[in-house]
C-alpha cells in the first residue's frame, strides 16, 4: 500500500480546537543570518538500528499556514540534517517520514533560543498483530451550539508489539491501521492530530486511517458536528479493546442516556465546566450506547421558518384570492343582449402556481389547489434540505409529517375529478 506524502502534522491541539494538517512543499528555504540547524537519525525497530536511504521531510508551519519546507535522505549512519532555517519564535518545525506504508512524525521541535536542535525518527516493519493494539483512553467532548453539537474525539492508541499494525479496511477493500465506529448523522468531519484528509476515509458510520499504528503510544483526534434534535444518537462501535471511555458535555441541560457509561457528576477541564460520564473495560466489537437528550424540537432555530411557512402561505393565498375577486368584479363588462360566447377555463399547472406565489402575484380562484401545490413545494424543499444536511432526521420527519397531514386535509376537501 502506498500513502500520499503530502501531509504535515499540526501543532498540539487544545481541548476542542485542532490545527489541521497541511500539504508540504519541497522548495528549499533561503539562507538566513539567524540560521537554525535541525539534525537527527532515522532508526529502525526496537533495537534502533540506523536506517539509510530514508527520505525525511521538514515541515515549517506559521500559525495555520504551511511554508516551504525541505527534504533530505538519511546517510549510512541514519543521520540527516537541515541547515539555514529561520530562528523565529512564530515558526514551528516538524519532521516526518514514511516506511513500508507507515507514516511517522515528530514535533513541534524545541527551537526557541537554540542554534541547533536534534530529534530522531524511529520506523518499524509492518505486521497484523491486532492483539497488541488497544485504546487506553477515548474522550468524547460534546459542545453545544445554537443549532448543533460540535464533538471532538481524542483517542490514545497503544501498540505493545514489535511491528506497526495494519489491518483490514472498509469493505475489505484495502488495509488500514486505525478503524473507528462513528455516530449517525455526522456532518463536517475534520481530522486532527495524528490524522489528515489524504489518509482518512469516512464511510457511513465507519472511519478508517490508511496509516498503520506503529509501536508505542500515539494520540489520534478528529472533530465533527451533529444537528441538534430532540434525541441525538452518538453511539459508537469499538474495533479495538478500549480501557476507558469518557464523555464530557458542556451544557448541564443535556443528559446522556447510556447503558455503557455512568454519570459521575460535574467536573472541570481546562478551566471549563462539564458533565462527566465514563465507563471502563470494553472488549473488541463492543457497542457503546450514547443518546443525548434535553434539546427539544424548538431548540433548533433552523426549524422555525418551516413551522411558520404554512401559516404565512395561507395568509398570502387568502389575501390574493380576495384581491383577485375584487379585480374581476371591477372589470366585469355589462350584460349584453347579444348571445355570449362561453369562456373555457384554462388549467394552471401546480408548478406555475407555486412560481406565482414565490413572485408574490395574486392567484385568484382555486386557492385550495394553489395551497396544495405550495405544500408539495415545501415538502420537496424540506427533503432537499435533509440531503444537504441542514436538518437532523428527527426534525425533518416531524416537520414533513406536519406538512403532509395538512396537505392530505386540503386534498380531501377538494372535489374529485369528474364528480358532481
Amino acid at each position: 500500500m502506498s500513502v500520499a506524502r503530502s501531509r504535515v502534522p499540526g501543532p498540539l491541539p487544545t481541548l476542542a480546537s485542532w490545527v489541521l494538517t497541511l500539504g508540504i512543499s519541497a522548495v528549499p528555504l533561503s539562507a538566513r543570518a539567524d540560521a537554525l540547524t535541525v539534525t537527527g537519525h532515522v532508526l529502525k525497530g526496537q533495537g534502533h538500528e540506523p536506517a539509510s536511504g530514508i527520505a525525511v521531510q521538514l515541515h515549517v508551519v506559521k500559525g495555520d499556514q504551511e511554508l516551504p519546507g525541505k527534504s533530505a535522505m538519511s546517510g549510512k549512519d541514519g543521520s540527516f540534517q537541515f541547515t539555514n532555517l529561520a530562528s523565529d519564535p512564530n515558526l514551528s518545525y516538524f519532521l516526518s517520514t514514511e516506511y513500508a506504508g507507515a507514516f511517522y512524525t515528530e514535533g513541534p521541535l524545541e527551537t526557541e533560543g537554540k542554534r541547533e536542535t536534534t530529534r530522531d525518527l524511529v520506523i518499524y516493519d509492518v505486521g497484523r498483530e491486532i492483539q497488541a493494539v488497544r485504546v487506553t483512553n477515548q474522550h468524547v467532548v460534546v459542545e453545544r451550539s445554537p443549532d448543533l453539537l460540535r464533538i471532538t474525539e481524542i483517542l490514545v492508541f497503544e501498540n505493545s508489539g514489535k511491528t506497526a499494525y495494519l489491518g483490514t479496511g472498509l469493505n475489505h477493500a484495502e488495509n488500514v491501521g486505525i478503524r473507528l465506529g462513528l455516530p449517525a448523522s455526522v456532518k463536517h468531519f475534520e481530522p486532527g492530530i495524528g490524522a489528515d484528509a489524504q489518509s482518512i476515509q469516512v464511510q457511513g458510520r465507519d472511519l478508517a486511517s490508511l496509516r498503520p499504528i506503529p509501536p508505542g503510544t500515539h494520540p489520534f483526534s478528529f472533530t465533527y458536528e451533529v444537528p441538534l434534535s430532540g434525541r441525538m444518537d452518538l453511539s459508537h462501535r469499538l474495533y479495538f479493546p478500549t480501557d476507558r471511555v469518557v464523555v464530557l458535555i458542556n451544557d448541564p441541560k443535556l443528559q446522556l442516556d447510556s447503558k455503557s457509561l455512568r454519570y459521575m457528576g460535574p467536573t472541570e477541564q481546562g478551566g471549563r465546566k462539564f458533565e462527566l460520564y465514563q465507563g471502563a473495560g470494553f472488549p473488541l466489537g463492543a457497542e457503546v450506547t450514547m443518546r443525548v437528550r434535553g434539546a427539544g424540537f424548538w431548540s433548533n432555530p433552523k426549524v422555525y421558518p418551516w413551522v411558520a411557512a404554512p401559516f404565512l402561505i395561507v395568509a398570502v393565498l387568502i389575501f390574493a384570492a380576495r384581491r383577485g375577486r375584487t379585480v374581476r368584479a371591477s372589470v366585469t363588462p355589462p350584460e349584453s343582449d347579444s348571445p355570449s360566447v362561453p369562456r373555457m377555463p384554462v388549467a394552471t399547472p401546480a408548478s406555475s402556481r407555486v412560481a406565482r406565489v414565490e413572485r408574490g402575484e395574486a392567484i385568484g380562484a382555486g386557492a385550495e389547489e394553489d395551497l396544495s401545490a405550495v405544500y408539495l413545494y415545501l415538502i420537496d424543499a424540506l427533503d432537499r434540505g435533509l440531503e444537504r444536511g441542514e436538518f437532523s432526521k428527527e426534525s425533518h420527519d416531524l416537520i414533513r409529517g406536519n406538512l403532509k397531514r395538512r396537505l392530505e386535509a386540503i386534498l380531501s376537501d377538494q372535489p374529485r375529478a369528474g364528480s358532481r
